[in-house]
């Protein structure tokens, strides 16, 4: 009488393990780009600010004083000279240019919500 015995390489406490640990790289995984985002946002969000505000210096050396609001920062622009193939020529430029406008025409930040906007100072306030 030949006994055969099989030898079974995975049993399933060792599946249960092997999930468990899958489960734990995805969950630290998430985390670590949750984080990541998150400072990528942060970053966004200062180098709005400082464009922001460099066009409020722009706007006022132009107009004599700040805008009323950042909505008007967004809609007018002003000329630069640039020499083009050897000629100088005036550029129309636009005061912001890479922030995201809602419907309204204000800024929006990274995150979604609209920059605050101190007119007395002409500054955008950081949070």
């Amino acid at each position: 009488m030949n006994i055969i015995i099989r030898k079974n390489s995975e049993t399933s406490f060792e599946n249960v393990i092997v999930l468990i640990m899958i489960f734990v790289l995805a969950v630290i995984s998430i985390h670590q780009y949750l984080k990541i985002t998150k400072y990528a946002k942060i970053a966004a969000y200062k180098e709005d600010v400082q464009e922001i505000n460099a066009a409020l210096i722009l706007y006022r050396l132009k107009y004599g004083k700040f805008p009323g609001n950042l909505s008007v920062l967004a809609k007018s622009g002003y000329l630069k000279k640039e020499a083009i193939n050897g000629e100088t020529q005036y550029v129309k430029k636009k005061f912001i240019k890479n922030i995201k406008i809602d419907n309204k025409g204000y800024p929006l930040s990274p995150l979604g919500k609209r920059f605050i906007y101190d007119k007395k100072e002409g500054r955008v306030l950081v949070r």
